[in-house]
């Protein structure tokens, strides 16, 4: 760790060098601290570190302190979201860091304040938002892990709030327990024996579990299918161009649901000659994976073509929603459609659109670059991606072949299965393979990154379902029509 001492200083892409708040110290540690444990070398933080976004940055950091002993919270931040740029530095830093503030009660006395963990610790980890080639992307510029406190054991540790977390399968248990009837203690010692663990070892305690069944009581699941079928159908007696349709299970859930409106219909019409299929995002309060159909219009503008809220991911789900929408436009296939990696997507594609040229999102491949790459070629990383650029950028699909086998031997990355699987898949994302097609611009990274970002503006897990389908209707209107 000698080598990592003083302070790190970090230019950015063009050429500005960054702000002394953004430099931070790597401080050298003596040979009884964390670090001197058995740690993965893959987990220890670096200066120049990339994510995708803060939270890998964050669940990252994370891993790492729980496996030295700690836990983090979010700290200080620069920028604001919504405004300019957004966040543009974040630090993490170790639970116990600042000190607790003695709260003054309104007559003029002092509460009665509970101990606090807090000490003062200095351990952070700081990262800044950076973007190349369009995509943005975190860089760790500060990383400190000198604590002036002792470090929690392994089974210490996961009792720190921050560690108390359950599982998607956890949860489903559960819940399963709860309708059969047993109380939470009952819950909480057969699932210590389950799981093999001592009495108190699970990573959620007996509130955690209280906390879960209330907001299961909160959200009644039962009745959204109904509210959100019932919407539907008020909407298609108002207006008989609205379409929808939906499939329910054996246990009479809703499986999955499509609807378009007939202004998007319209807009198909005279865009739907190139589409993306966005699948990228999820309702998580209703375990549903949500599908979105954008065009762009001879301006530039993004148009909404339909909607799909799908209960499983798999090759029958993205059948249907295929065929409906294909239904909802009138038998219509769009000439090209971009999606992501999907593999279940692309053999229901090739199934449902045979003559539809399907390409993937080149920024979807991009932002998981960081997380593939970063680590394994170190300082290397950023040339390796300019070159990435270039070769996507080529012509000619004998200049690409030539080029990727260059890039290969150079960077040594012979065998790596996201190289390979990259190279196999090289005529769905590479333009030399894309040019003869037409995409309407929708291949650029910067396309797909404003998509995304709409998208977000009016998603939200928290919704309910009914009122979820009034907000991108709404939304869609709003950014289309002003």
């Amino acid at each position: 760790m000698s080598e990592l001492t003083n302070v790190v200083k970090e230019t950015s892409e063009n050429g500005t060098d960054l702000s002394p708040d953004d430099i931070g110290t790597i401080e050298e540690m003596p040979e009884d601290t964390i670090l001197s444990r058995q740690t993965s070398v893959n987990l220890v933080p670096f200066i120049g570190q990339r994510f995708v976004s803060q939270d890998a940055a964050y669940e990252f950091y994370c891993s790492f302190a729980k496996q030295c002993g700690f836990s983090i919270r979010r700290h200080r931040t620069r920028g604001k979201d919504g405004v300019g740029r957004g966040i543009t530095r974040r630090d993490f830093t170790c639970h116990r860091g600042g000190y607790p503030q003695v709260k003054p009660s309104e007559d003029g006395k002092l509460q009665r304040n509970r101990k606090s963990s807090r000490c003062g610790c200095q351990a952070y980890m700081r990262i800044v938002k950076r973007a190349d080639f369009d995509v943005p992307e975190w860089r760790i510029t500060g990383f400190s892990n000198v604590h002036n406190h002792e470090l929690l054991k392994s089974n210490e540790v996961q009792r720190l709030p921050a560690y108390c977390t359950m599982s998607a399968d956890d949860k489903s248990r559960i819940c399963m327990f709860a309708k059969a009837g047993m109380s939470v203690r009952q819950m909480l010692r057969l699932m210590e024996l389950e799981k093999g663990v001592k009495l108190g070892c699970l990573p959620f305690t007996e509130i955690d579990i209280r906390n879960l069944l209330q907001s299961f009581r909160n959200v009644d699941r039962d009745y959204d299918p109904i509210d959100l079928l019932k919407m539907c159908k008020d909407k298609k007696d108002k207006d008989p161009n609205f379409r929808y349709n939906f499939k329910i299970d054996a246990n009479n859930r809703l499986e999955h649901i499509a609807w378009s409106y007939s202004s998007s219909v319209r807009l198909y019409e005279a865009f739907g000659d190139t589409v993306v299929f966005d699948t990228m995002h999820r309702l998580d309060a209703y375990d549903m994976l949500l599908g979105i159909w954008i065009g762009v219009d001879n301006h530039g503008m993004h148009c909404f073509f339909g909607c799909a809220l799908l209960r499983d991911e798999n090759m029958q789900s993205f059948s249907w929603a295929l065929k409906t929408f294909l239904d909802f436009m009138n038998g219509k296939a769009p000439e090209t459609i971009l999606t992501d990696q999907n593999v279940w997507l692309k053999e229901a594609l090739a199934v449902e659109m045979p003559r539809t040229k399907h390409a993937f999102c080149i920024w979807h491949i991009i932002s998981k670059f960081s997380d593939w790459f970063s680590v394994l070629l170190g300082s290397q990383y950023d040339k390796w991606k300019a070159e990435f650029h270039r070769l996507y950028n080529l012509h000619s699909a004998e200049e690409f072949e030539v080029g990727w086998r260059e890039m290969v031997d150079t960077y040594g990355l012979h065998g790596n299965k996201h190289i390979v699987s990259l190279y196999a898949l090289r005529t769905f994302w590479a333009l030399p393979f894309l040019r003869c097609y037409f995409f309407a611009g929708m291949t650029s990274s910067f396309q797909s990154e404003s998509i995304n970002a709409y998208i977000q503006r009016f998603l939200s897990a928290q919704s309910l379902l009914d009122d979820f389908v009034e907000q991108v209707g709404n939304s869609w209107s709003f950014f289309y029509y002003s």
